[in-house]
């Protein structure tokens, strides 16, 4: 009597473009550098509006990035890697307004709410992963 034994296929690993994921990597490392830059005042009411500028066009490109990674994935294995796509659009939509308009209009700062709850989505997406 034979024993069959079952080998589950093991998925080849997706890979991304190698030019999307150097411009995640350089924007990201950007951002970073800028942010420790003293010259965005962090400490004063004022800031540095040029480098605020600067820091959240580069963030945007990351955030980009990472929404066509999701993108080109979505549903390989049955993720659903889909929906974070609209989770990561919500929270930049909601991000960049209050970046650029709260100092005039303190209000649009409200968009911070649904921002957030964007970002337990993608937490709650990623703790499924898990579980």
């Amino acid at each position: 009597m034979t024993k069959d034994t079952y080998q589950p296929r093991v998925p080849d690993l997706m890979e991304a473009p190698i030019m999307l994921e150097i411009i995640i990597w350089v924007s990201a490392i950007i951002r970073i550098v800028i942010c420790f830059l003293p010259q965005n005042n962090w400490c004063s009411d004022e800031g540095n509006l040029k480098l605020s500028i600067i820091r959240n066009a580069v963030f945007a490109v990351t955030g980009i990035g990472v929404i066509i990674l999701y993108a080109i994935s979505g549903n390989t294995y049955g993720y659903h890697m889909t929906r974070m796509v609209a989770a990561i659009i919500i929270s930049f939509g909601c991000y960049l307004p209050v970046t650029l308009l709260s100092k005039k209009m303190p209000k649009i700062g409200m968009l911070m709410i649904p921002k957030t709850c964007a970002y337990i989505w993608v937490i709650v997406m990623g703790l499924q992963l898990l579980f």
